[in-house]
């Protein structure tokens, strides 16, 4: 790192020598107190679930902690701000003592430290301590930044150049689609008040149709397509916004069986035979239960869609104790290895009436549900996706405890 980067981060933070002053001044009030502020620097991370590396490792590593973040925390008292403290802070920012705990965890220990400070300034007899724990403010973010920008650093080095434009790639197209998705919800949600209204005055038309009338025929094909264009408003609004599970128990095989009696009614799946096998009876399971209806209504859609040439779908539910896996597997067209890897990309689709949101949609209620799924497909043979989720999700065991 260039000593440019501290003579930058000084001018921008006014750090002048009668800063360094009035911090020195500060740390005949301070290191008596020294223990508590670690404390309050610890106390602070597992608070908030940050200390979960070295810090949780032993006593005698947070020892060995607590000994080295006391050592910085005297060293802030010393005033100086020349190249050799430059790289003092360097060599803290890529030490042991807080390279376990991520970036934003680093900012709230460094908060707690300065909530510490100055209470014990404030309840001392210091003359003006509001000049100095404004000094003392501008040392402490000079410290972090340096402890940042090291740890950056280090990260940089640690990661190929060419996994690290991968990654740059990644996230830049994440944002894209962040950004797309809140058009999309956006766009979606000052449709659907017009679209219902729109069907609303159009099925009023109908009604006043006799059977006979030839325009009977094209406005009951234009509330198809309002009807479709409602879905699809829908997978927007799902995808863009989606509600966090509301976890609850239910029965997954009566909750697949009650599905299945109303999906077969759907166009795609009047002749489609599905098949449904369950590992058990009474199988109770806590999940979203309305999220997992759709998730499942989009996979046999999908399923459905790949048989309309022929082909059949087989629905398969299995457990234990920890964890549930829900098969959907069809025998229809399959899918090339180019359409299987974007399969979940929002947006892509290879059917002429798809949104696209369907699989990505399924893909977020696992997630959702601290779960995954996996889609297995071939050309001519057909395609299998597989969700697993934990039996009991985390908000239920939670409610459970408490």
């Amino acid at each position: 790192m260039d000593n440019e980067i501290l003579k930058i981060v000084k001018s921008c933070l006014h750090i002048e020598p009668a800063d360094q002053d009035r911090i020195r001044s500060l740390g005949e009030v301070v290191y008596p107190f020294l223990d508590e502020i670690v404390d309050a620097f610890f106390r602070e991370l597992v608070r908030h679930g940050g200390a979960t590396g070295e810090t949780s490792s032993g006593l005698a590593q947070l020892a060995r902690q607590r000994e080295a973040l006391t050592g910085w925390l005297r060293s802030l008292f010393c005033g100086s701000s020349d190249d050799a403290y430059l790289e003092s802070r360097l060599a803290i920012g890529s030490s042991r003592v807080l390279a376990a705990i991520p970036r934003h965890f680093k900012v709230t220990g460094i908060h707690a430290v300065w909530v510490e400070v100055e209470r014990h300034v404030r309840d001392s007899d210091l003359p003006n301590p509001g000049e100095a724990l404004q000094s003392f403010h501008k040392r402490l973010t000079l410290d972090l930044a340096l402890m940042l920008e090291s740890q950056q650093e280090q990260d940089e080095q640690r990661v190929p150049k060419k996994e690290r434009q991968a990654v740059e790639e990644k996230l830049t197209r994440a944002e894209h689609l962040a950004e797309i998705g809140q058009l999309a919800a956006s766009l979606a949600h000052e449709i659907k008040n017009p679209l219902a209204g729109i069907s609303g005055a159009i099925q009023i038309m109908r009604d006043t149709m006799t059977e006979e009338d030839p325009h009977r025929g094209v406005v009951s094909e234009i509330l198809g397509q309002i009807k479709r264009l409602d879905a699809t408003v829908k997978d927007l609004l799902h995808y863009a916004r989606p509600l966090p599970p509301r976890i609850a128990a239910f029965f997954l095989d009566e909750t697949v069986s009650h599905v299945l009696d109303y999906m077969r009614e759907e166009p795609a799946l009047r002749n489609v035979p599905i098949a449904f096998e369950s590992s058990e009876k009474n199988f109770e399971v806590c999940a979203d239960q309305a999220q997992i209806e759709q998730l499942l209504n989009n996979l046999l859609l999908n399923a459905a869609h790949a048989c309309e040439d022929g082909g059949s779908i087989r629905i398969f539910v299995d457990a234990d104790e920890k964890k549930v896996e829900l098969r959907v597997r069809d025998d229809g067209i399959g899918m090339s290895d180019q359409v299987r890897r974007r399969a979940f990309e929002p947006l892509f689709t290879t059917k002429a009436k798809g949104t696209g949101l369907g699989l990505p949609i399924c893909r977020r209620i696992a997630q959702e549900h601290g779960g995954s799924i996996l889609l297995e497909s071939a050309l001519g043979i057909g395609t299998t996706v597989t969700v697993r989720w934990p039996r009991r999700a985390a908000a239920a065991v939670r409610e459970d405890e408490s």
